[in-house]
């Protein structure tokens, strides 16, 4: 199952490089990712395929590990408000986002993760 990894980090040059190879030379495949700096600081979120494998591995050369969680994998149409509508399924189930991902688009449709609240909720919609 893919998992989101979120790590707080000093804004410097390399620290996306370090990242990348530590994870691959431990076997972890980014599947996706997200990454912003602002004031010297950044944010990562990281998208694996063994969540519990990179946090450790991060973890033991010092980068902050914000949080770990798995998340839903969903594809929709690749149509103008095909996103509005199935987000407004989840918020009718309970379901909050605390981030959302284009993975590929092609051949007419669309394939996003989310970062949710209730998995399990959100896998029924």
């Amino acid at each position: 199952m893919l998992e989101e990894i979120v790590l707080t980090v000093e804004d410097r040059p390399g620290v996306l490089a370090e990242i990348g190879e530590l994870l691959g030379s431990s076997g972890v495949n980014i599947e996706t990712l997200s990454a912003s700096a602002f004031e010297g600081r950044g944010i990562i979120h990281l998208i694996v395929d063994d969540g519990e494998d990179a946090g450790e591995v991060l973890a033991s050369k010092g980068f902050r590990v914000e949080s770990a969680r798995p998340v839903l994998t969903t594809t929709l149409d690749d149509r103008p408000g095909e996103l509005g509508r199935y987000c407004k399924r989840l918020a009718a189930e309970g379901v909050q986002i605390s981030a959302a991902y284009v993975v590929k688009r092609g051949d007419g449709e669309t394939e996003l993760l989310f970062a949710v609240d209730d998995l399990e909720a959100a896998a029924g919609v």
